[in-house]
């Protein structure tokens, strides 16, 4: 669906006109969109269409009841189950996204959102009293920007609209750049300005006399159990809902992209898809990113289960060896569509998977992401919570699986030593892999001038991002995953990214009935007999080759052109650099002595030095530098081709 954007005013007033078309022409893109528009009473309504099917289109994203009116950015894969449950009408199984949604409203009121199966993001205006109603997906995968400004309610898909709509450039948020510099990701309310805010996942947004009241409409049960005989029906239930979450989210889709990377998600993923794509005649291609051909730093490249994938599947498939544009320049054009520099990078280096897929004609692109956060997590298991369940036979049967050895008669003692500790001696935090000294490490290799760090309390803030609340269950440990910041905000990035080459994300491995069933199984099952991602595992048996089934490791990064560019084009990052050591401001931060000793590291690509170098860091510190050397200029960041 496409993004969407407008402004809602109480008392019938006509918007301002200037503000609309600052809000428009915002809304460029590389390819080339439709504004569809909207004029009632005190409301304008706009959405960037790709295709140019007229209303055949529009009625997925605007619609009217009386006197409500809904534009949405949603996609429902629950289509013909919602319109049986509003009545069965014989209109609705034809009507559009926008329509159920709104049909749903009428009938629920803010109930319909437990009604909704889908990613979207929609507003609702009643026309007559004023009242505003907004609702945001689960997980986030449709972002909601809104700003309540001199009465008028301003909102969008995108934050650069909703920062375009005012006169001057708004001010960044006080803990933005704090933020940013230590690998803080924002809460999910905040947006990276002040004044402008993001609905976070899983809520819905009342506004009525210029007050504005955020509710939470879903949040998984952790106590939630789910009860099996044995490990063969635990396989077959999670293979139907994996199988389902791929499936809606190809369906109605003109041609279908996945993102292979050669990894356990991106492979299932893809391998799901190609089965449905063969069965119904939809086009599918992957897109892999790797190393450029004859390179010296094919190392981290995952080419190997790429094809292996690709073969197994008899799958199109296109490589993507360059970034697309030269580092600095995809920075710079990553700040024009956000509107500020940004917190995570995925999307910045994507850039050429994502130009590949907009020209390939590519509607809807598959990705793989955020099974690492729960459906396909690794886990340790966890021996406390089976003792304090009482689970001996489970116990008995992951310390036995392999035979009575001397490891296995001395492990419970060494079990039972960890849990009576565990009780006398309860963390308040866990800290996981992130040890205090592998975090003074990070901090210390930050060039970022000792006096600032000191005066904002960035050392407190970088080590305060890494402390997790200690959770006794697997489930709850889970949960507070699934509910870390960047995954939403990773989400929104990529959203914007993929929207200037028309193509749409989805996540099937962050479907909302795979992840409650997740959190529901018993843990054993995922993690059993010494196999990690035990379930995930048996459920793609078939999907996916052996040789990418069993596999244990990951030997590459996602984008590992990254690493190839950043080592061919020192000396323009190094200028840039130098460029910006001239601004006072970026003076008080930084010490721009530490930089190239940084880089220098980073392309040195030492094994025992990379988990403290923190690559993505230098990516974000260059943004804020160009964005801060441009303020300190006067003309902000460039618009867009």
């Amino acid at each position: 669906m496409p993004p969407v954007f407008g402004i809602l005013l109480p008392g019938h007033q006509t918007p301002d006109k200037v503000i609309t078309g600052r809000m428009m022409d915002k809304a460029r893109y590389y390819v080339a969109r439709r504004l569809a528009t909207r004029n009632l009473p005190g409301l304008w309504a706009a959405a960037a269409m790709i295709r140019d099917n007229g209303e055949n289109d529009e009625k997925h994203v605007f619609s009217e009841s009386g006197n409500l009116f809904i534009v949405a950015d949603a996609s429902l894969y629950n289509h013909g189950e919602l319109a049986h449950r509003l009545g069965d009408d014989p209109s609705a199984k034809n009507a559009g996204e926008a329509e159920l949604i709104l049909r749903a409203y009428v009938k629920w009121g803010d109930q319909c959102l437990k009604y909704l199966y889908g990613d979207f993001a929609f507003a609702i205006f009643n026309t007559e009293t004023g009242g505003i109603f907004c609702g945001r997906d689960p997980m986030g995968v449709r972002p909601f920007y809104y700003m309540l400004h001199e009465n008028t309610f301003v909102f969008s898909s995108e934050l650069r609209a909703v920062s375009g709509s005012l006169k001057n450039s708004p001010e960044p948020d006080e803990d933005y750049l704090p933020d940013s510099l230590t690998g803080v990701k924002s809460p999910r309310h905040k947006s990276p300005f002040k004044n402008i805010f993001r609905l976070p996942p899983a809520h819905y947004l009342t506004c009525k006399n210029g007050e504005i009241k955020t509710t939470r409409y879903w949040l998984p049960d952790v106590e939630t159990t789910i009860s099996r005989i044995n490990e063969e029906e635990y396989i077959y239930m999670f293979r139907e809902l994996l199988v389902n979450a791929v499936n809606m989210r190809c369906k109605g889709v003109h041609s279908l992209g996945t993102e292979l990377s050669g990894g356990l998600d991106s492979s299932a993923v893809t391998g799901i898809a190609a089965d449905h794509a063969a069965e119904t005649g939809i086009p599918l291609k992957s897109f892999s990113n790797v190393f450029p051909e004859g390179t010296p730093y094919q190392f981290n490249d995952e080419r190997e289960f790429i094809l292996d994938m690709r073969e197994f599947k008899k799958l199109n498939g296109l490589n993507i060896d360059r970034l697309g544009l030269p580092v600095i320049e995809l920075l710079q054009s990553t700040m024009e569509w956000q509107g500020i520099f940004v917190q995570q990078n995925y999307n910045v280096f994507n850039y050429g998977l994502l130009k590949a897929a907009g020209e390939e004609g590519i509607d809807v692109l598959l990705s793989g992401f955020g099974g690492d956060e729960l459906v396909s997590a690794r886990v340790s298991m966890p021996w406390n919570e089976l003792i304090s369940d009482r689970q001996w036979r489970v116990i008995r049967d992951e310390l036995y699986y392999g035979g009575i050895t001397p490891r296995s008669l001395l492990k419970p003692g060494l079990i039972t030593a960890r849990y009576l500790y565990s009780l006398m001696h309860r963390p308040e935090y866990r800290t996981g892999v992130f040890t205090p000294e592998l975090l003074g490490k990070r901090i210390n290799n930050l060039p970022l001038n000792a006096a600032y760090l000191e005066k904002h309390h960035l050392e407190k803030r970088f080590r305060d991002k890494y402390k997790t609340p200690y959770q006794d269950r697997l489930s709850a440990r889970q949960l507070l995953r699934i509910n870390m910041e960047h995954i939403p905000q990773r989400m929104e990035y990529c959203y914007s990214s993929a929207a200037q080459f028309g193509t749409e994300y989805r996540y099937p491995l962050l479907d909302v009935n795979l992840m409650l069933a997740c959190l529901a199984f018993p843990p054993w099952v995922k993690q059993h007999h010494g196999i990690n991602r035990y379930l995930f595992r048996q459920a793609i048996a078939g999907f996916v080759p052996e040789s990418i089934r069993q596999r244990d490791d990951k030997s590459g990064s996602t984008i590992p052109h990254t690493f190839f560019s950043l080592n061919s084009e020192k000396e323009h990052i190094m200028n840039v650099i130098r460029d910006c050591s001239r601004v006072p401001f970026l003076q008080e931060i930084f010490d721009f002595s530490r930089f190239s000793p940084w880089y220098e590291k980073l392309v040195a690509r030492d094994e025992k030095d990379l988990n403290y170098l923190n690559p993505g860091a230098f990516y974000t510190y260059l943004m804020i530098m160009m964005y801060y050397r441009n303020r300190d200029e006067g003309h902000g960041t460039r618009d867009e081709k």
